[in-house]
């Protein structure tokens, strides 16, 4: 499992933010914030202060998503750790709450008028994917070509260009690989339900 998140940070000593991007809805993603933010505190708070009789003080953690993928969501949810509890109560002892956040243009979210370097991550994804409804052999680097020429992302772009494309190639390489899996267990569903009846008959 890939502990690793998108971007954490620090507001001064107040805030701990910590967020993921993803192009597909997970319901998930509390119970793996919760994993990764024990890891942290793990690394913000040393040994010998966990045994102090005095309370240890942290950073309020905060944990957002920010969604850009082709399947319909609103503008924004939170996404409630409880909601997987077995059992349900009012009031539970433990909760994290995740705010996903829809980046994508259409969605229309105030975010990307606040931030212009989300604004232009959405635009440079829509361009991407622009280049792959073509059918385009390079997408990735003649995406990051238009981009750089708009002046989106631009300076990021000229530096990590070929890190982007690395990247941007193992996440299709993945997403792939999960609708080659899916589509096989499906056609495997299907025979097992052939062979099923046919004992029957």
């Amino acid at each position: 499992m890939n502990f690793k998140n998108d971007f954490s940070f620090k507001t001064g000593d107040q805030v701990l933010v910590l967020g993921e991007h993803q192009s597909t809805l997970n319901n998930n993603m509390p119970l793996r914030e919760l994993m990764y933010i024990g890891r942290v505190l793990e690394q913000l708070i040393p040994i010998k202060d966990r045994y102090k009789k005095g309370q240890v003080h942290f950073p309020t953690p905060e944990f957002y998503t920010l969604y850009n993928g082709k399947d319909f969501m609103e503008k924004e949810k939170i996404l409630k750790l409880s909601d997987a509890f077995e059992t349900k109560r009012n009031d539970p002892m433990l909760e994290l709450k995740v705010r996903v956040i829809n980046i994508s243009p259409e969605a229309g979210h105030e975010l990307l008028e606040r931030c212009p370097i989300i604004q232009e991550y959405s635009e440079f994804i829509e361009i991407i994917r622009k280049y792959q409804k073509k059918k385009d052999v390079e997408p990735y680097k003649h995406a990051i070509e238009e981009c750089i020429e708009k002046g989106i992302l631009a300076d990021y772009l000229k530096r990590k260009g070929s890190e982007v494309v690395n990247m941007l190639t193992a996440e299709y390489d993945y997403e792939t690989d999960i609708e080659v899996q899916r589509g096989e267990a499906y056609d495997e569903g299907r025979e097992e339900g052939k062979l099923e009846e046919k004992k029957i008959l």
